[in-house]
Formats: C-alpha cells, sequence, structure tokens
C-alpha cells in the first residue's frame, strides 16, 4: 500500500472505531506526531509499526499485506509492459541503424568508384550524375532493408 493509501486506510478505520489520535497512539504505544506523519503520508512506517496500528484497530494484517502484494504485482506488470515497449523501439532503432549503415556504405562505394573513374579517364560529372550516385546507394540500402525485413517475417512464420 503506498503511503497516502496507509494513511487514508488508517484514518478511516480509527473513525470507524471512534478513536481519537491520542486514544489510538496510547494504545499502540507510538508518539501522538509519528501517527499524524503517518496517516498524512509523510513517512513510511515499519512493519512492526504497522502491525501494531492495525492490531490495535483490530484490522486483519493479511488483507493489508494482500493489498501490498496486489500493488506490487501491478507496479511489476507495468514494468514488465514499460520495459517490453522500450525493447521494442530498440529494435525499430536498430533497424534504422542498418538502414544508415547500408545507405552510407553503399554511398561511399559508389563515390570511391566515381572518384576512381574521374582519376583513370578525367571526366566531368554534371549535377544529374551526382544526383544519381546518391539515388542508386539508397534504392539500394532500401532494397535490402526490406528483403531482411521479409526474409526475417517468413522466418518467423
Amino acid at each position: 500500500m503506498k503511503q497516502p493509501e496507509l494513511g487514508k486506510k488508517i484514518i478511516e478505520l480509527r473513525k470507524s472505531k471512534g478513536l481519537t489520535q491520542e486514544e489510538l497512539v496510547e494504545k499502540c504505544n507510538l508518539n501522538v506526531r509519528t501517527l499524524q506523519r503517518i496517516e498524512s503520508g509523510e513517512v513510511n512506517p515499519r512493519d512492526y509499526t504497522k502491525k501494531s496500528i492495525f492490531a490495535a484497530l483490530d484490522y486483519d494484517a493479511s488483507k493489508f499485506s494482500s493489498n501490498t502484494e496486489n500493488t506490487i504485482k501491478t507496479y511489476l506488470a507495468k514494468t514488465i509492459k514499460k520495459t517490453y515497449i522500450q525493447l521494442q523501439n530498440f529494435n525499430e532503432m536498430k533497424n534504422l541503424k542498418k538502414f544508415t549503415h547500408n545507405f552510407f556504405l553503399s554511398t561511399g562505394i559508389v563515390w570511391f568508384l566515381c572518384a576512381t573513374v574521374i582519376v583513370i579517364f578525367e571526366l566531368n560529372f554534371q549535377e544529374r550524375e551526382i544526383l544519381l550516385t546518391l539515388i542508386f546507394p539508397l534504392a539500394y540500402a532500401l532494397i535490402r532493408l526490406f528483403d531482411k525485413s521479409n526474409a526475417s517475417k517468413t522466418t518467423q512464420d
């Protein structure tokens, strides 16, 4: 049980028994300020303190622990779901990284070949030819990306 919930539960039980804070602290052997801070949710009391308060209020402590277990289970389920979503995003980033790697690798190879041709044959490229040297590696990287994704889908099926 979270602190505000614990404090609200203690207040609810105390009032249902018709007890004041002073009367409850006498039964539990606590300080009034400690009980006030627990009820306001400022502090996280020790298990011993929780048990003594619940015992003084004639409240079954097993109900309290099952609520705590449910809270923990809910928290763990949310954490697992969040981690799963993060892993999916990581896989998408991994695919983007592969795509970028393939694009720049193929662009570098094409530019290297173009530079070699220019040096050997003393050619001059126009804007249209330079644009083509960028489009071919892009097409190559896209084709590799989709081929890999289709291959992985068929192996998973």
